[in-house]
């Protein structure tokens, strides 16, 4: 009696990619299934119920089998590719609840930082490159899905999703334009505005340096407003959380540190403070109407975009958001103190 054993294999199109690829793992393979397939003939031919022997090799040869083709499967280099893809495509979700293109096309540049981040094995983070952001919100090429709150979370510990972290990179540059600032500060090259005569207004000092306190003139028992926006105590000199800080302010001055401010008003003879109030949850809401008019308000728009150009009123829109951020973070504080002539 003859038996005749037929294999027939019906194998998928990727699988003969494989073969082309890794041969010698199928040679393998086949060798294994040659062992198999004579062994249970030889099992079948001679059947035996107490050959345990027999029966422990088969069952020992289909073992190894499944274990090294399970093996071979999941460190193969489609399966690989297929994880890097599914943790490139998490990676751009995640990047997606914080950025979306202008275009229906991302960036190429973009692009490299979820294929970087999706090759960490121990989880994706995306590190976007602070001066990249700013310009290509400028120029179009992307929007901040929600610039206020994204903002608030991608200055400081980065926006969770998908089990990715999408967060901001300061770049050495930020810190000598900081540097070049402080340069011409000191030459006198950033204009400042007349010293203030009109008695009882309100006063930005954000537009003037601290020696514009001893040009006020105030006529006995009169009042004037000072309103500025200052670094928190708590933001160490030349941190990343420092530079965040004067991006906003980088076009024309720095903001002021409060005790610096209280220091000259002491010694400066011809008013006293009066009263001192912290304006930062109000002058965050009105930094965001703000940016809310000047976006959806087509005059206000049409007269934003007439005076700084498209690009501009992109600008102009961006740090409008960009100091609520700080401000509603705590980094940036706002004040207003009412000086009394004396």
């Amino acid at each position: 009696m003859s038996i005749h054993v037929f294999h027939v294999f019906s194998l998928p199109e990727q699988f003969g990619r494989l073969y082309d690829m890794y041969p010698q793992y199928f040679q393998q393979i086949r060798f294994l299934l040659i062992v198999i397939k004579g062994r249970t003939i030889d099992f079948i031919k001679s059947y035996d119920p107490w050959n345990c022997k027999t029966l422990e090799s088969i069952t020992i040869a289909i073992i190894l089998v499944l274990l090294f083709v399970i093996r071979f499967w999941t460190t193969s280099p489609s399966c690989l590719l297929t994880k890097d893809s599914q943790r490139a495509r998490t990676a751009l979700q995640a990047l997606q609840t914080v950025i979306v293109p202008s275009c229906s096309l991302w960036p190429a540049r973009y692009i490299k930082l979820v294929k970087y981040a999706s090759n960490h094995r121990t989880g994706s983070r995306i590190v976007v490159p602070l001066g990249m952001l700013l310009q290509d919100v400028c120029d179009g090429v992307i929007e901040l899905r929600d610039p206020l709150y994204d903002l608030e979370d991608l200055i400081d510990q980065g926006v969770r999703a998908y089990g990715c972290s999408v967060s901001l990179k300061v770049e050495w540059k930020w810190w000598v334009e900081w540097l070049d600032l402080m340069a011409r500060l000191r030459r006198g090259d950033v204009s400042a505005p007349p010293p203030s005569t009109d008695y009882g207004t309100i006063i930005d000092l954000n537009n003037h340096p601290l020696t514009h306190l001893a040009t006020i003139r105030l006529p006995q028992g009169s009042r004037t407003t000072l309103e500025f926006t200052s670094l928190s105590n708590h933001i160490p000199f030349l941190s990343t959380k420092h530079i965040f800080c004067v991006i906003p302010f980088l076009a024309h001055r720095l903001p002021h540190r409060l005790s610096d401010v209280l220091a000259t008003i002491n010694d400066t003879p011809q008013f006293k403070l009066s009263t001192l109030t912290n304006t930062s949850a109000v002058y965050a809401d009105a930094l965001a109407a703000l940016s809310t008019k000047i976006t959806y308000d087509p005059l206000a728009r049409q007269q934003c975009v007439d005076a700084l150009s498209v690009k501009g009123w992109r600008k102009r829109r961006l740090m409008l958001e960009f100091e609520a951020a700080l401000v509603l973070r705590g980094w940036l504080e706002r004040w207003n103190l009412v000086l009394e002539a004396r």
